[in-house]
């Protein structure tokens, strides 16, 4: 396992949110592509299965991933959770609850590391030795546009090669422009409309 790469400034990027979609010209309803992809990203990382911080056993989840080993610990040191073994122990087995600031640390502190554990699997398995990967485009939601305002957008697929390490890094970072910036440069390829596709409902892709 590659050693943790401390920040620079000394700050850990922010978990992984879920916010509700966007709503763009006219009303269709979606999110950058940037963020469709780090929501799916998210997604194969096990968000969806994973209970809140807030829950006790997904509290336990974390903990335990992170004191599996010397890595997650220090990200937790790096998320400044400095408390004895003990109280992480009593934390563990809900004999004790953090307080709200640590529990947002924690969180923070897990994804950081469960991202930098993923990086090299997702570079390798969507780079698949030179074949890329085939997503799938769906187009915002124009159900609330007006029939008059509404154009022919159909749900794309094309085969993604040269672009996933810029956009796993920027996942891992935590940085949406940069994510936002790779998709940009993936969704040009789709041709004379690739504008439309700034802007998606969802982007599905296996890993």
């Amino acid at each position: 396992m590659a050693p943790v790469n401390l920040l620079t400034n000394g700050t850990l990027p922010p978990p992984p949110v879920q916010p509700e979609a966007g709503y763009g010209h006219y009303g269709a309803a979606g999110v950058s592509g940037g963020l469709a992809l780090a929501r799916q990203l998210d997604e194969r990382a096990g968000i969806n299965d994973l209970p809140p911080v807030s829950d006790p056993r997904g509290l336990a989840i974390r903990l335990r991933y992170l004191a599996w080993d010397e890595q997650g610990l220090a990200w937790l040191r790096l998320a400044q959770v400095t408390v004895t073994e003990r109280t992480m122990a009593r934390w563990r087995t809900a004999r004790q609850r953090p307080l709200p600031a640590n529990l947002e640390k924690i969180d923070q502190a897990f994804w950081a590391c469960r991202r930098h554990n993923l990086v090299g699997y997702y570079k390798q398995r969507l780079w698949d030795g030179g074949r890329g990967t085939r997503i799938e485009i769906h187009p915002v939601d124009q159900q609330h546009v007006a029939p008059n305002r509404r154009r022919d957008l159909n749900l794309r697929t094309i085969n993604v090669r040269t672009d996933w390490r810029r956009v796993v890094d920027a996942w891992n970072s935590g940085d949406q422009q940069a994510l936002d910036d790779a998709w940009n440069s993936i969704s040009d390829s789709l041709g004379s409309d690739h504008g439309a596709y700034r802007q998606v409902s969802y982007i599905g892709f296996g890993i």
